[in-house]
């Protein structure tokens, strides 16, 4: 009996490294084939961006006077985190628990995205107004380095409190095989078609690479509840993103290159943001999301007792 159970345990661990090798090809797959493109097409691209051109945008009607000043973008930095942050002891929630797989989380997506970013604003899809920050480190200002911090655990921490306030409701968890499927189709659709506007092909395709991903290899045990934490963060998000485009002050903090994002395909944006900012939003969440899943349950399984013979 020790032998078969020997075999059994065995065959297990080949199976699971060989399921772990597929979705490691299929990631790379998924992952490197629109990142392989943008990188050849901005290559062989001129990027006519005018900065000047790209302060002009429609505006809410409604000004932040206070924030114009050379500090504001790290004002709206601490404005996104700080409730967050104070409710992370909350006794339902106690957030600051998993701090260790929130910041790993943080860090390991947001250096993807910082090398983006900083390539992007090399070449000219967007830049910073100098109006509303003091300083930059390798071309982006400090509160844009900021963003990838504060955003991210704001968020996390809303998937966190629908888990520990509602733990045992997800009301779209049966419509999973529908709405995922429809948004992997919908963001390569939409990709494919921006196949020449750097951020509207990259933001998309990738999104619904890490979808189709995701959908094909990771259970849904969160992914719908997730989508519905993505629901609430756009009231947020949108808020703070409309400040940062210009939809709240004089000016936007961050400039886009209008040729490279669907403005010039819809003619106009969402007020002041770019339509393709909230499949970057989507895609920056719910990569955080899934990191900190993937340690917690890590550590789920190592604080779990070692089988016994």
């Amino acid at each position: 009996m020790p032998l078969i159970e020997t075999e059994i345990r065995q065959e297990q661990r080949l199976n699971l490294k060989s399921h772990s090798s597929q979705r490691v090809w299929m990631a790379a797959l998924v992952m490197g084939l629109p990142m392989l493109w943008n990188l050849i097409m901005t290559l062989n691209t001129t990027f006519n961006f005018d900065p000047e051109a790209a302060k002009h945008v429609a505006h809410s009607g409604y000004y932040l006077t206070f924030g114009e000043n050379i500090f504001w973008y790290l004002m709206i930095n601490i404005g996104t985190l700080i409730f967050p942050f104070l409710l992370s002891f909350d006794r339902k929630v106690t957030f600051y628990k998993d701090w260790k797989a929130v910041f790993l989380s943080i860090f390991l997506v947001g250096t993807f995205f910082l090398i983006w970013d900083i390539y992007f604003t090399k070449i000219g899809v967007w830049g910073f107004n100098p109006d509303y920050y003091y300083t930059t480190f390798l071309g982006l200002p400090i509160g844009e380095w900021s963003f990838f911090l504060t955003v991210p655990y704001a968020c996390i921490f809303i998937h966190a409190c629908l888990k520990a306030y509602f733990p045992n409701t997800d009301i779209l968890k049966s419509t999973d095989n529908y709405i995922t499927p429809i948004l992997i189709v919908f963001c390569t659709v939409v990709g494919l078609l921006g196949a020449f506007k750097a951020y509207t092909n990259w933001t998309f395709l990738l999104c619904g690479g890490f979808l189709f991903w995701h959908y094909r290899y990771v259970p849904n045990t969160y992914r719908t509840r997730f989508y519905l934490a993505y629901l609430i963060s756009l009231i947020p998000f949108t808020l703070v993103n409309g400040i940062l485009t210009g939809g709240f002050n004089e000016g936007p903090v961050v400039l886009y290159n209008n040729a490279h994002n669907l403005t010039s395909t819809l003619g106009g944006r969402m007020v002041s943001i770019p339509f393709d900012d909230f499949s970057y939003c989507f895609l920056l969440l719910m990569v955080n999301v899934a990191f900190y899943e993937y340690f917690l349950d890590k550590r789920k399984q190592l604080s779990k007792p070692e089988e016994t013979a």
